[in-house]
C-alpha cells in the first residue's frame, strides 16, 4: 500500500495527492495528512491515517462509515466553511473574474427540514435511508445527525408507510418536508400503485401524524394544506413542492436578495417556484413571477392576497426553451433569478444586454454561476458581492448569492426617474 500526502479537496470531497506526478483521489483524507491508500485508481481509499490533520474529528454520526448521505463528518466545520469558500472564489477565478467572496454563511448541523430516502424490501422487512457512496447498497438508519430532530425521529415509523408502497424488488423515495404545521410527504415509484396498496396507504395515512401523502405528484389523501411561511405570506404547497433545506439559509438568502433589490420598483422573479423570493420582495415592489410549474404560481397568488402585498403577476414559461428577451425586460428595473443547478445561460445573455439596475441571482452551482457572471460583466453589470452558504453541511454542494449592479448608460433615460 503506498503513502500519500493530501495537498487539498476536490469538488466532490476527496482528498488530493499525487503519485509519479500524477494526481489521485482519496476518500476521507484530509489536506495536511499523510495516508496509506488501497483500491484500484484513480480514486482510492483511506486504509491508515499516518499524519492526521488537526481539523480531523470524530464523525456525529454512527452511519458515518458506510453512509453515503454525509461526505466531510470526518472534518471540523470551520474547516469545510473555508473550504467552501476557496471553492467558489475557484469557480470565479475560473470564469476569469477577480471577485472577493464573503465568509461562508453556516447553517447549524440538525437543521435540515427537506430530506428524500431510499426504500425498499430485504428479507427481514423495510430497508430505508439512503445509499452507500458509489454503490447502490443502502444503509438502513437509525437516526440522522444533519436532519431537524423531529424529521430524524419520522425514520422509524415512516417505515410502516413505505411498506404499503413496496413490491418485490423495486425501490422507491420517499421526500419528506417539516413545514410550519407538520410532516408533508411525496412517495416516488417506478409505475403507479395498484388499488390495494393505495387503499392500505390511505389507511396508514389516517393512522399517522403526517398532514398529506402524495405519489407520484399527486394527492392521495390530505388532512390539512402544508403551509411554509415566505415573508408575511404563508404558502399552501401544491405536491411535489419545493422548498429550501434549511430555513435558517433561506431566511439569509432572502434577506441578501431583498435588500439589495430594496430601491427597486418593478422586480422580475424568474424561476420563482412557489415565491420564496417573490412574496417578499412584493411587500416593498411591485412583482412579476415566472415559474414554468401552474400548482406553484397558482399557490404564490392565492398567498399573495391575504398578505396584502403590492401587485404581483405572474407568467407561466418555460425559460429555458423561451427565456424572456431585452424587450420582454425593459420595465423592471430590479430582476432575482433562482436557477437550477444548469443555470440559464440563455437568458442570462438577455439580461446582459438590458439596462437593468440590480441583479440578485440565486445559485446552487458555483461553477455555473461564475460561468454566467461573465456574460453579465461582458455586459457592462458590475459584480458587487458574492456569499456563500452553507446550507447542506457536510457535503460539498455549495449555495451562492450573487449581486449585480450597472449604472445608466450616459444618456439613456430611466422610466423609473
Amino acid at each position: 500500500m503506498a503513502e500519500v500526502k493530501i495537498e487539498n479537496l476536490g469538488s466532490e470531497g476527496d482528498g488530493i495527492g499525487r503519485i509519479d506526478g500524477k494526481p489521485i483521489y482519496v476518500t476521507g483524507a484530509l489536506p495536511g495528512e499523510t495516508v496509506r491508500i488501497s483500491g484500484p485508481g484513480p480514486h482510492f481509499a483511506t486504509s491508515e491515517i499516518l499524519t492526521p490533520s488537526k481539523e480531523r474529528q470524530s464523525p456525529p454520526c454512527p452511519h458515518f462509515s458506510t453512509c453515503g448521505g454525509c461526505t466531510f463528518q470526518h472534518a471540523s466545520l470551520p474547516m469545510l466553511l473555508q473550504w467552501k469558500r476557496a471553492e467558489v472564489a475557484l469557480a470565479f477565478k475560473k470564469a476569469g473574474i477577480d471577485v472577493a467572496v464573503d465568509e461562508t454563511f453556516a447553517s447549524a448541523p440538525s437543521s435540515r427540514r427537506r430530506v428524500t430516502f431510499s426504500a425498499r424490501r430485504d428479507g427481514k422487512g423495510v430497508l430505508l435511508g439512503f445509499k452507500e457512496r458509489g454503490s447502490d447498497n443502502l444503509v438502513t438508519l437509525q437516526t440522522c445527525t444533519i436532519l431537524l430532530p423531529e424529521l430524524a425521529a419520522q425514520i422509524s415509523p415512516l417505515r410502516a408507510i413505505a411498506s404499503t408502497m413496496l413490491r418485490g424488488n423495486e425501490e422507491i423515495q420517499i421526500s419528506i418536508n417539516a413545514c410550519d404545521n407538520g410532516m408533508d410527504l411525496d412517495f416516488t415509484l417506478p409505475q403507479q400503485p395498484s388499488e390495494t396498496m393505495t387503499a392500505s396507504f390511505v389507511r396508514a395515512m389516517a393512522k399517522s401524524p403526517y398532514l398529506r401523502g402524495c405519489v407520484n405528484g399527486e394527492s392521495v389523501i390530505e388532512k390539512e394544506k402544508p403551509l411554509v411561511t415566505f415573508g408575511r405570506a404563508h404558502v399552501a404547497l401544491p405536491p411535489a413542492n419545493f422548498i429550501q433545506a434549511v430555513a435558517a439559509v433561506e431566511t439569509e438568502m432572502a434577506r441578501l436578495v431583498c435588500d439589495h433589490l430594496r430601491p427597486s420598483k418593478r422586480v422580475a422573479d424568474l424561476f420563482c417556484g412557489g415565491g420564496t423570493f417573490a412574496l417578499r420582495l412584493a411587500e416593498r415592489s411591485s412583482v412579476h413571477a415566472v415559474e414554468w410549474k401552474d400548482d406553484m404560481l397558482k399557490a404564490l397568488q392565492a398567498a399573495s392576497g391575504p398578505a396584502k402585498l403590492k401587485e404581483i403577476t405572474v407568467e407561466r414559461r418555460n425559460l429555458h426553451d423561451l427565456p424572456l428577451t431585452v424587450a420582454d425586460l425593459k420595465p423592471f428595473d430590479g430582476l432575482c433569478l433562482d436557477p437550477p443547478r444548469a443555470g440559464a445561460e440563455d437568458q442570462v445573455i438577455q439580461i446582459a444586454k438590458t439596462n437593468l439596475r440590480r441583479i440578485a441571482y440565486v445559485s446552487c452551482n458555483p461553477g455555473t454561476l461564475a460561468r454566467d457572471s461573465r456574460h453579465l460583466i461582458d455586459g457592462g453589470f458590475r459584480l458587487k458581492r458574492v456569499v456563500p452558504l452553507d446550507q447542506f453541511v457536510y457535503s460539498p454542494h455549495i449555495e451562492v448569492v450573487a449581486l449585480f449592479e450597472k449604472k445608466p448608460s450616459k444618456g439613456a433615460r430611466s422610466i423609473f426617474r
